[in-house]
């Protein structure tokens, strides 16, 4: 479900398919607010749906940490938690990727022919450097993208957008005062969100949980 079909079932739920009041600057802190809220929610499952995997190629000569490319706007911005480092002369076939050995702390050592070793440290991957350009291949857990553009697509599961839609819904009905809306809706709300967390758990029950995850916390609601 993308961030237009969600404003158009949210104004309908508030009785405002025109957009008089629910416009896109009304609605836009609501949403990412209980985005944000949602998310941290549903993060209680232990599910994987926040992981993916970045590359990175070309990464200078020489390279001794990552800090470049986890600043705002940059592919790592919204990592919390690396969870595995492959490298690569750059340029190369993918088939060539070598997983590099995650360490507590890494060699102090000149650039030579491989990335030896990584560790993660103050949100920052540091690496034994290497003389060659490099490709870099990351998996890892990362922050979901707040919502902005008509076309950006609501993340966690299929099913997501429902629970969104009511959610901010009701904190319309919060805003405007309008105590049924806020009741009504934050019901379906928690009720579309038990299911989806049950059908997570259900899942995801043959997996080993992880502990200790980072809530989300660098959306900018603006609300």
């Amino acid at each position: 479900m993308d961030l237009t079909t969600v404003k158009t079932r949210i104004r309908s739920l508030v009785d405002d398919p025109d957009a008089t009041y629910a416009t896109d600057a009304f609605l836009l802190p609501l949403i990412n607010q209980k985005y944000e809220e949602l998310y941290n929610r549903m993060l209680s499952t232990g599910a994987e749906f926040e992981r993916k995997v970045v590359e990175l190629f070309g990464v200078a000569p020489q390279t001794a940490d990552l800090s470049a490319y986890s600043l705002t706007g940059q592919p790592l911005e919204l990592m919390v938690q690396p969870l595995r480092l492959e490298w690569k002369q750059a340029g190369i076939d993918n088939t060539n990727y070598r997983t590099v050995t995650l360490v507590d702390k890494k060699k102090d050592v000149l650039a030579g022919q491989f990335v030896e070793e990584w560790e993660w440290r103050t949100g920052i991957i540091y690496l034994t450097p290497c003389v060659l350009a490099v490709d870099l291949r990351i998996r890892g857990d990362f922050l979901f993208d707040s919502l902005a553009a008509d076309q950006d697509v609501v993340s966690v599961t299929k099913s997501f957008g429902h629970a969104l839609a009511y959610g901010s819904a009701a904190l319309v009905g919060a805003v405007r005062g309008n105590q049924a809306w806020m009741q009504a809706y934050t019901i379906l709300q928690d009720s579309a969100v038990d299911d989806l967390m049950q059908y997570l758990t259900r899942k995801d029950q043959g997996k080993i949980r992880r502990v200790g995850r980072i809530s989300r916390g660098r959306i900018a609601s603006g609300f």
